[in-house]
């Protein structure tokens, strides 16, 4: 059977129930990158030195990265499936993820970007984007019903994307990330102050949001670093203070304490230096 028959009429059918973003996402490596070189080809005829050749051709590190996930995916449900008698990646060596480290704001940042949209009509979505560690699809899909101004509790119960031109409600991420978080109490003040209906981002699409948000931020020459990186932000200015990873993971939504630790606990100079002080204080007082 050929590459792409398998493709197109088992596959991908069976990818049915996944997220319309990640099958755009790999619709996108089958049509640019896996279907024009392997699409012809047999399973059987798949090589650990022609895959391996391919990705040596890609455009970028992380276009191959993409292509050959999908592809070892596509192959390994071949062999599953009973069509492939081996799987020719496990051959190949994948290229090395480089050590990806987001621009983040410091407190000082959050508490100036906070101050900058003081009375705009995104301060509500940017209080609980900047104070939750919220995925930047979490953050847009909330609703003032899914805030008690009492407690301060904030539910966590969809994501809103913007797909092929059009929003995407979606479930969360996982069952971990359908949680609930709570807001800081200046936070709960001030959202009082600005309560009101329906979304936080009121009519405005995903893109349109991204826009005014960098717009106000270059008028009014604010801290600004990516929507998705005051996640980001948030995680790592609480670790600097001094949060418990297994806090700051369960507030994050991750499935596990290692995800929280491998991207967001890098701590800075002082922190280090802080760090060998405690050590130092308990090492010549024995």
């Amino acid at each position: 059977m050929l590459v792409r028959e398998f493709v197109n009429d088992q596959w991908m059918p069976s990818c049915r129930g996944l997220r319309e973003c990640t099958l755009i996402g790999y619709r996108s490596a089958l049509d640019r990158h896996i279907l024009p070189e392997f699409g012809d080809v047999e399973l059987d005829e798949v090589s650990a030195e022609r895959i391996e050749l391919w990705m040596a051709g890609m455009p970028s590190e992380g276009a191959a990265r993409k292509a050959w996930a999908v592809f070892r995916s596509i192959l390994r449900k071949a062999m599953r499936w009973g069509l492939l008698e081996r799987d020719p990646t496990i051959q190949v060596r994948p290229l090395k993820r480089t050590d990806y480290q987001p621009e983040v704001l410091d407190a000082g940042q959050i508490r100036q970007l906070l101050q900058g949209f003081y009375g705009h009509p995104l301060e509500a979505w940017l209080i609980c984007s900047a104070t939750l560690g919220l995925r930047t699809e979490e953050a847009l899909g909330l609703e003032w019903g899914d805030i008690n101004l009492t407690t301060g509790h904030v539910h966590i119960r969809r994501g809103l994307q913007w797909v092929a031109g059009h929003e995407l409600t979606v479930e969360p991420k996982t069952e971990l990330s359908r949680r609930t978080v709570v807001l800081p109490r200046f936070a709960v003040m001030r959202l009082r102050q600005i309560k009101g209906k329906g979304r936080l981002i009121g009519d405005l699409n995903p893109n349109q949001v991204d826009r005014r948000y960098r717009a106000w931020c270059r008028q009014h020459s604010l801290p600004c670093v990516p929507r998705r990186n005051l996640r980001h932000s948030w995680a790592t200015t609480a670790l600097a203070a001094g949060v418990d990873v297994a806090v700051v993971s369960r507030a994050l939504g991750h499935s596990s304490i290692e995800t929280t630790a491998r991207y967001y606990l890098r701590p800075d100079l002082d922190v280090l230096k802080e760090a060998q002080k405690q050590w130092a204080n308990t090492i010549m007082s024995k």
